[in-house]
């Protein structure tokens, strides 16, 4: 299941499955700091451009950030190194304390990046 929740002729938020509700990333954009944020290193920018979801070594390496104390499913701006705005937003696939720990697989499930198919949708 799939809703999108349009105010005032924009749509705002997502609700996907069993997930939380979350911004837009154009919302994102103007509300920065509405959600939690982590930060991918220069060389994850590409793939998730691509449709790619955030690796844990992207968090962990240099450039990168984890911010502690979330759990699987929180959800998450996804930013990068030396970048202003998030390139996506998505929850977490494991807690900040198993990307930390761990540091392989998949940390988390990208669910809107910048210019895809979602990203130029109109209100009706």
């Amino acid at each position: 299941m799939l809703s999108f929740y349009q105010i005032d002729g924009e749509i705002r938020f997502m609700e996907i499955r069993d997930y939380p509700l979350m911004p837009m990333l154009r919302i994102l954009h103007k509300y920065p700091h509405m959600m939690d944020k982590m930060q991918c290193d220069k060389g994850a920018i590409k793939h998730i451009f691509s449709g790619s979801h955030v690796m844990a070594p992207g968090l962990t390496s240099e450039g990168g950030s984890v911010k502690p104390d979330l759990d699987v499913k929180a959800p998450v701006a996804v930013m990068a190194e030396g970048k202003v705005h998030a390139m996506a937003v998505g929850v977490l696939s494991m807690s900040s304390a198993d990307i930390v720990s761990k540091n392989k697989g998949q940390a988390i499930e990208v669910i809107q990046f910048m210019n895809d198919s979602v990203w130029g949708l109109k209100a009706v």
